[in-house]
């Protein structure tokens, strides 16, 4: 496990809402490279935060976030986003820009690692083939169903090969047919090799290889 690359690392963080509130204490977490975690708990419990801090829209009062190897700290702006280019994400705040068509949600990611046109263009067709999403890619996000902004949220978070994958809520509310869909392909990003943290409200099965359960509860990640 010495040789394993750690994506994730929170050390002993404490931090506190904008309203004063205690969300973590002494939180601790790691997720190694190819490895997945499903952390869930209630609402206010701190998920959406714990998603910040990897981001770099959160700051930890005291302790150390890492991602990438990189210290997350307010001043260092040209690491968070050198991060984030490395960060694909669905749901929550993840949602899709409602200005943009599919296409052009979908090949954002590319066109901020610096990706040539010819090359995005060909990834998109793969893309957009692989989801179904043809008949999708000049409508804009108001035009589509849940599933399908849900499906195009995860051709956008699989087209720049992002090491790391955050989905918020992907299962809530989805009717069975579609839940299964949606865990169907989780499933082949984690045997891919990609790194996984899957946030929910609910308990989710742990049915994903290399995969760990965790709750947030209390201000900590168990």
């Amino acid at each position: 496990m010495a040789d394993e690359k750690i994506i994730v690392e929170l050390n002993n963080v404490f931090l506190r809402s904008s309203r004063g509130y205690e969300v973590f204490r002494n939180l601790n977490f790691k997720l190694l490279a190819g490895h997945s975690a499903i952390i869930h708990g209630t609402a206010g419990s701190g998920k959406s935060s714990f998603i910040e801090m990897i981001i770099g829209r959160q700051f930890a009062e005291s302790g150390s976030v890492e991602v990438f190897g990189n210290l997350i700290k307010p001043r260092k702006k040209g690491v968070i986003r050198k991060n984030r280019r490395k960060i694909g994400g669905v749901g929550g705040i993840f949602s899709l820009v409602p200005s943009y068509t599919v296409a052009e949600n979908i090949s954002f990611p590319l066109i901020l690692s610096g990706a040539g046109r010819k090359y995005r263009n060909e990834r998109l067709s793969e893309i957009l083939t692989e989801f179904s999403l043809l008949k999708q890619a000049k409508e804009f996000p108001s035009n589509l169903t849940r599933v399908e902004n849900m499906l195009v949220q995860f051709a956008r978070a699989s087209i720049a090969h992002q090491p790391l994958l955050i989905i918020d809520e992907p299962l809530a509310g989805l009717d069975q047919e579609t839940y299964r869909k949606v865990y169907e392909y989780m499933f082949k990003l984690a045997v891919s090799g990609l790194t996984l943290i899957i946030v929910s409200s609910e308990k989710l099965e742990n049915r994903l290889p290399n995969c760990r359960s965790y709750q947030i509860t209390e201000g900590a990640i168990l």
